[in-house]
């Protein structure tokens, strides 16, 4: 059941009780099988002839391989770069490779702009500003004020590139209506591409190259600064030559020099011995002097010797003091030379190191520039093409049978979509289960859509003998349908009435109500029933087409209620006139007046106000039918008030009833009664007359409501018991005149006709009501045809009370389920009994019915 309910929620209907299966789906698909047919057949349609009639573009793809791998000499020269991943590098050469800038490269350099005007008319205007094939000034190279954004665009729209994923790999595509184009364009891309990347790595090389001059010319400058520096302060230290400072022999040019290595060797033995001696032999001791005396020797040439290299060192200086006064950029020499005449605190040791070191930037500086600039000027192969592209065979798109494989798929699946769409905004009433949940009525039958006879122009009736299944003249079918089971269920046919009349409507016009009541009165004619339809549907009177019958202009109901309205009351007979007749007229035209009736025994006069009754007077009423006898005789007074109140009206003429309530003898409610039993009695009278002369005076009626009793009592129920008793002339006569019977079989028709009377109004549903029940006398079964509920509510809600029971017409797919629960209230708040439903316009194969 939650199942079922959900089913019906989707599609916008009230929930059943019972389950869903897979075949209500099959079935809402089948019944909207149009919508699919058409958006498949349109989608098919439109893509297999644009995919057969649009140019083909053909694309070429050139592929290339990005390599990131760089040498120790590279990456030094890449110092100018910002250092970025790979991921980014690889992102940059995509962007790269659809930048703006190449695109308007290779257009100038492939003078692409006779293809664009060729591609792209719209977009530059007449064909006539395209440049000419043929001239010579086209072939040149464009300038960038030719290349314009249009160009740029339509070329970056076509370009395509595509990175191969987890590869270096990169597709350059192009795609154009010419293979050789495309294929031309894609190369031509490629190594543009390649050509600007080299470009730029050159011009990396360069900016590098230049830098590292720089460098090696300051570092030149810092080298000179170190040697000078060290080279004065040797120089200052030689100069000064000490034996106490044996620092100065770690000096390279002391250490190095063998002479004064050797000397300086004797020395350090010699002072050993003259050392170890002293306390043996004392300072004067003859070996002593002669020891001391060879020390001074070997001290003065070892001077000799250190002035020789303090010589050489001084040189050297002389030279790079020279070169300085030749290089004004070396800023550095007078600190050095402040520091080291500041005093000996400087250690040699930390001046050697420096000088090596800026000698050891200086010589890697001094390869790195030569690396460079030799790698600058080879060409480099990070990118480079792998596959070129060719003139492809066939082209990209449209690719024909893809596209109608997926118009297919898309028709199939989208035109499903649009059927399921339709039935959830679809919320007419399509099963019994739904009309019966609306009406809370059961559904007395279906009637089935037949196409084909719908196609053959059948009518409801056989004739000339014709019997149902043989063909018309026109290749229709003369047929009767299967109404047997309906006719059965109707309440009226199971208890055996008759007499009894029966509205069909339906809630919105097109629901086949007259085809309804056309197949219901066969049936019941089949039956042997007398049955008369009714055509009250003013706004759409067809049911005398569905019986093959013309239209006449003085026949039918309305011209009736014409005739009938516009007949005068004056002076006549009751053979003409009932009792009856006058009754209705005068209150159908609010007449005011007195109608005396009179036979050849009594004389009954009748006083009407308005088209009401108002009074009744019989001067032959018998003496126990009396007022005064009827009050006496029910012990409202006794007989010496009636022979005063008697005496009294012979005196004054008032009213015997007005005389007893002003005397006190009555009041009001004990009069009320008698007097109301002596109208219906006379009534009774008046009406049972078949023959007599009747008189109409018409005229304002005096009621001096000061001297008389006037109860208000209606007496229309009365008088209406009695009209159906005692018959009509007039009226019957008038409406059966217009009445038509169908082949002689036991169906009439009431058509509407021409009358010019407002379908709305007091007159048209007083007269249809007299109508109505003078047919109920004449004929077993009335079926009236009536407008739709609610579209006509004025003209129909009035009517549905008349009858014994409505029968409300459904057509299936047709009305919605709130417009069936509206007519339901009409119809409910009339009080008027819903006999049942009848499906129309079910589906069926037009053989069930044949």
């Amino acid at each position: 059941m939650n199942q079922n309910n959900e089913f019906n929620n989707t599609f916008g209907r009230k929930p059943l009780n019972r389950e869903v299966h897979l075949t209500d789906y099959l079935n809402i698909i089948r019944k909207h099988i149009w919508i699919l047919v058409i958006f498949f057949t349109a989608v098919v349609s439109v893509v297999t002839y644009l995919s057969f009639t649009v140019t083909p573009v053909y694309k070429a793809t050139t592929q290339i391989i990005i390599d990131n791998k760089k040498s120790f000499m590279e990456e030094m020269a890449d110092v100018m770069r910002i250092d970025a991943t790979d991921k980014e590098y690889y992102q940059t050469q995509y962007k790269l490779l659809a930048s703006r800038s190449l695109a308007k490269q290779v257009i100038q350099e492939n003078e692409l702009s006779e293809v664009f005007y060729r591609d792209a008319p719209e977009k530059t205007g007449s064909p006539e500003t395209a440049p000419d094939e043929n001239d010579t000034e086209s072939s040149l190279p464009l300038s960038d004020a030719e290349v314009t954004s249009e160009m740029i665009d339509w070329y970056l729209k076509n370009l395509q590139i595509e990175p191969i994923r987890e590869t270096h790999l990169v597709n350059i595509s192009f795609s154009n209506k010419s293979p050789e184009t495309s294929a031309r364009v894609a190369n031509a891309h490629a190594h543009a591409f390649i050509e600007r990347s080299s470009q730029i790595q050159r011009m990396s090389s360069q900016q590098a190259l230049d830098w590292l001059k720089s460098q090696i010319q300051g570092q030149k400058f810092k080298v000179g600064d170190s040697q000078k520096a060290a080279f004065q302060y040797k120089y200052e230290k030689l100069r000064s030559f000490s034996f106490d400072d044996e620092s100065i022999f770690l000096f390279p040019e002391i250490k190095e020099n063998k002479v004064i290595d050797e000397l300086y060797k004797q020395l350090c033995s010699l002072k050993e011995s003259v050392l170890a001696n002293t306390k043996k032999y004392g300072p004067n001791h003859p070996r002593m002097i002669e020891a001391n005396a060879s020390i001074k020797g070997l001290e003065q040439e070892i001077i000799e010797e250190v002035k020789k290299v303090c010589s050489s060192i001084k040189r050297e200086l002389d030279s790079i003091i020279a070169f300085e006064s030749t290089n004004p950029k070396m800023q550095d020499i007078q600190e050095q030379m402040s520091l080291v005449k500041a005093g000996g605190a400087i250690n040699y040791d930390i001046l050697h190191l420096e000088a090596m070191s800026d000698q050891a930037i200086y010589d890697i500086l001094i390869n790195q520039a030569k690396e460079i600039n030799l790698t600058g000027n080879m060409k480099k192969d990070t990118i480079r093409v792998v596959d070129k592209a060719e003139a492809p065979l066939f082209p990209s798109k449209p690719r024909k049978k893809l596209n109608v494989l997926l118009s297919v798929v898309v028709g199939l699946t989208f035109g499903t979509g649009l059927v399921f769409f339709r039935e959830y905004m679809d919320n007419t009433v399509k099963t019994q289960e739904e009309i019966v949940q609306c009406t809370s009525m059961p559904v007395l039958g279906t009637i089935p859509y037949m196409k084909s006879l719908k196609k053959e122009g059948v009518l409801a009736l056989s004739g000339n003998g014709k019997s149902p299944g043989q063909k018309n003249q026109k290749g229709g079918y003369y047929y009767h349908t299967n109404s047997d089971c309906i006719i059965n269920r109707l309440p009226f046919m199971q208890t055996g009435m008759s007499g009894q009349a029966m509205m069909v409507g339906s809630a919105t016009p097109g629901e086949g109500k007259t085809t309804v009541i056309t197949k219901l009165a066969v049936s019941m004619a089949k039956g042997g029933l007398r049955v008369i339809m009714v055509d009250a549907d003013v706004y759409n009177t067809s049911l005398s087409n569905l019986f093959g019958l013309k239209d006449n202009e003085n026949a039918g109901m309305s011209n009736a209620m014409e005739k009938i309205r516009s007949w005068q009351i004056q002076d006549g007979s009751l053979c003409n006139c009932s009792v009856d007749d006058l009754f209705s007229i005068i209150s159908l035209k609010k007449l005011s007046g007195e109608l005396t009736v009179s036979n050849e025994l009594q004389k009954i006069t009748t006083i009407f106000e308005n088209g009401n009754l108002f009074h009744i007077d019989n001067e032959d009423t018998p003496f126990t039918n009396r007022l005064g006898t009827m009050l006496l005789r029910g012990g409202f007074i006794n007989e010496t008030q009636l022979k005063d109140a008697m005496e009294r009206n012979q005196r004054t003429k008032l009213p015997l009833g007005y005389i007893l309530i002003n005397a006190g003898y009555i009041n009001q409610e004990q009069l009320k009664g008698p007097i109301k039993l002596q109208i219906e009695e006379h009534l009774q009278k008046l009406f049972s007359w078949k023959e007599g002369t009747y008189s109409f005076k018409p005229g304002s009626i005096e009621t001096y409501e000061d001297k008389r009793v006037f109860f208000q009592e209606d007496f229309t129920p009365v008088i209406n018991r009695l009209g159906r008793l005692g018959g009509s002339r007039l009226l019957e006569r008038e409406i059966l005149s217009n009445v038509t019977t169908l082949n002689g079989s036991n169906i009439s028709l009431l058509r509407f006709g021409t009358g010019e009377i407002f379908p709305e109004g007091r007159t048209y549903f007083q007269l249809f009501e007299k109508f109505l029940n003078l047919l109920k006398q004449r004929y077993d079964v009335v079926l009236v045809d009536t407008p739709p509920l609610l579209n006509a509510t004025g003209s129909v809600t009035p009517l549905l009370p008349l009858a014994d029971g409505v029968i409300l017409v459904a057509k299936s797919g047709h009305v919605t389920v709130d417009e069936v629960d509206q007519a339901t209230a009409i119809i409910k708040e009339t009080k008027t009994k819903l006999l049942g439903t009848i499906m129309n316009y079910t589906e069926t194969g037009a053989y069930y019915y044949r």
